[in-house]
């Protein structure tokens, strides 16, 4: 197990690195197998996504994690992935990066939205992320491992989780200089494997429907990303593309017709969203999305878009009139959109109309009940208009449908709290601090959940915690142990 956890960065290191060449690749059912379970393999994505979390700054947008989830589940019954259990994050970073993690961890930058034309080309880089776990590359990785000098395995592992946090150039640094030799030896047997998640890939691409032709477009996308910078991007520190992957991809797609792009208007939302993070300052946003709307019709999509980001432009400077006369100027079916109603219901919360920000939410969530954007937002009216033990049960429930997303067990934390819930706020804080990598904090807080629970004389909940304490005690906090 002590190599297995040494070797674990080395799945972040998969994504996005290939030269043509002849394959040699183990089967599955080979020795290299029996090195890591599926269990361990689980063990440690959720460790490392932990240290992760307690490093990087996380997307909490509701609307791009859905938005994510929902690629990734119309990509899973065509990709090979045989887990059940995934995990996904956003890190808030501008550079062109994506990962994929023992156990079923999925993650990107946001800033990928800036490269990505369309959700294909997003999906393709998705889709060869899956490969990688459906082949369990990293199982496959160990019996060569054991032959590698363990300092340079350490050192990469080191480099490879600040490259992903937010220590980009500490890591560059760390790759560079760490006895390169063994490193370039481990990554250039990970370039055979980049080519068949290419070949898996594109095979989940065409299954989804999708255009398999989107694979060698984003590959170009990235080769144009790097030309254009000083220090390459963050994907080509640890998984370069070459001319020799494009012209495959390009190659191996020509089997297959094209496909229509799909671009949604989440898609194009989260696009100007990018845009307005990364690339725009404050005195070009209002510019250039009042320019969008001189350039497109007014019931297009791209239209809607524009108007969106500029009545959240509005809702940033608490012109909750301006952004609510933008709105009501939107064309059906994009006023319709969970992230309209959303930021309909933020305006008139600004506006202290916190019923009508209700009613607005309620009656959306009555055609999208499954809306994150839309539960998290009312949860958030909630707390606003002093509803606490409604906001407790919402939110109770979110935590139950997605217990991965910190952000959700940190509103319940609060909320229950503000509703005099102190077994459940207790617990609440413990989760949320568990999953950020402070897993001492998140224990004290569990044993003081245990404490109430106790002299409330709830026993259900008095064993359902007990059962987390002893999770949470016995889970790994570093690599190697």
């Amino acid at each position: 197990m002590k190599s297995a956890a040494c070797l674990f960065s080395l799945l972040a290191a998969l994504p996005f690195s290939t030269q043509a060449g002849n394959s040699d690749l183990p089967d599955l059912g080979d020795s290299a197998s029996s090195y890591v379970s599926l269990q361990e393999e689980h063990q440690l994505g959720r460790l490392w996504l932990r240290q992760l979390r307690r490093q990087a700054n996380t997307m909490e947008s509701p609307l791009a994690n859905q938005f994510l989830e929902n690629l990734i589940y119309r990509l899973i019954p065509h990709s090979e992935v045989k887990l059940s259990d995934f995990e996904f994050v956003i890190i808030d970073r501008e550079e062109l990066n994506a990962f994929a993690v023992p156990g079923g961890i999925i993650g990107i930058n946001f800033g990928i939205f800036l490269h990505a034309r369309d959700e294909d080309e997003l999906s393709a880089v998705l889709a060869h992320e899956l490969a990688h776990l459906s082949q369990r590359h990293f199982a496959r990785q160990i019996e060569q491992a054991e032959k590698q000098q363990p300092v340079a395995i350490a050192a990469l592992l080191a480099s490879i989780l600040l490259i992903a946090s937010n220590n980009a150039d500490a890591g560059f640094a760390g790759l560079v200089t760490s006895q390169a030799a063994s490193v370039q030896n481990q990554l250039a047997y990970s370039r055979e494997w980049e080519r068949e998640a290419d070949r898996i890939g594109m095979k989940a691409l065409v299954g989804a429907g999708l255009d398999p032709h989107a694979m060698p477009s984003m590959f170009q996308a990235m080769l144009q990303a790097n030309r254009f910078s000083q220090r390459p991007p963050e994907f080509l520190l640890t998984h370069p593309v070459t001319e020799n992957r494009v012209a495959d991809a390009a190659g191996r797609a020509e089997n297959y017709p094209h496909k229509p792009r799909l671009t949604s208007f989440t898609f194009d939302i989260l696009k100007n969203q990018a845009r307005m993070r990364y690339q725009l300052n404050a005195a070009e946003q209002q510019q250039h999305f009042e320019h969008q709307l001189t350039l497109n019709s007014k019931h297009s999509q791209p239209y809607a878009a524009a108007q969106l980001a500029l009545a959240q432009l509005a809702a940033d400077k608490r012109d909750a009139a301006s952004g609510l006369k933008i709105l009501q100027q939107m064309a059906a079916p994009y006023n319709e959109h969970p992230a309209a109603v959303s930021l309909q219901a933020q305006l008139l919360r600004l506006q202290g109309n916190n019923q009508a920000a209700l009613k607005a939410l309620d009656e959306a969530l009555v055609f999208q009940p499954g809306s994150f954007e839309l539960s998290s937002r009312k949860a958030d009216i909630l707390m606003a208009d002093e509803q606490y033990d409604n906001a407790s049960q919402l939110l109770k429930q979110l935590s139950e449908q997605r217990p991965g997303y910190p952000h959700v067990w940190r509103n319940l934390a609060a909320a229950a709290g503000k509703n005099q819930q102190k077994t459940l706020s207790h617990r609440a804080n413990g989760e949320y601090l568990f999953i950020t990598g402070f897993q001492a904090k998140a224990l004290r807080q569990m044993e003081l959940a245990l404490k109430q629970a106790k002299k409330e004389g709830d026993f259900l909940q008095e064993a359902a915690i007990s059962r987390r304490v002893r999770i949470m005690a016995n889970s790994p906090t570093r690599f190697g142990n």
